[in-house]
């Protein structure tokens, strides 16, 4: 888990992202604030969707520890481990790149939140297809690559 910032109108926010480690992206959600309420919002609403994972591995951002911290006082995390290595989460930092390139073009925090949201969409579907080589028997890539070329 991690999270990045993005400008929207002149105006800093944050973009909260879980992958797993594999790389498949768990959900995203796109915060005014960056504090220990907006990551213990993140750390519940992932844990309500996909239990409760053996292993977290964020930054050594203050708000994400003390937000892990009060969420294992209220038992939601109880066996799970939480690791702050320095290179542990680099697998989550490349994958804000593409999100980050597009970062001059939101105008409002919805139509940001929407882009975003359909941005990972797109790219859910581009990593498993290239992490298990085809998908629905057909491979997402070589099928986009055929379009381009008939449209070339």
């Amino acid at each position: 888990m991690d999270e990045t910032y993005i400008k929207i109108k002149g105006k800093w926010h944050y973009l909260y992202r879980a992958i797993a480690s594999d790389g498949l992206t768990l959900d995203v959600w796109l915060r005014k604030k960056r504090d220990t309420q907006a990551a213990y919002a993140f750390l519940k609403r992932l844990i309500n969707q996909f239990g409760e994972p053996k292993v977290l591995v964020t930054d050594k951002a203050p708000s994400i520890g003390s937000a892990f911290k009060k969420l294992q006082r209220e038992n939601l995390y109880p066996k799970t481990e939480h690791r702050t290595v320095k290179y542990l989460n680099n697998l989550i930092e490349q994958d804000h790149r593409p999100i980050k390139r597009r970062n001059k073009f939101y105008r409002s925090l919805h139509t940001a939140s929407a882009t975003i949201k359909g941005m990972e969409a797109i790219r859910g579907l581009y990593k498993k297809s290239r992490k298990v080589g085809a998908l629905f028997d057909i491979s997402v890539c070589l099928e986009i690559k055929g379009l381009l070329g008939v449209l070339a």
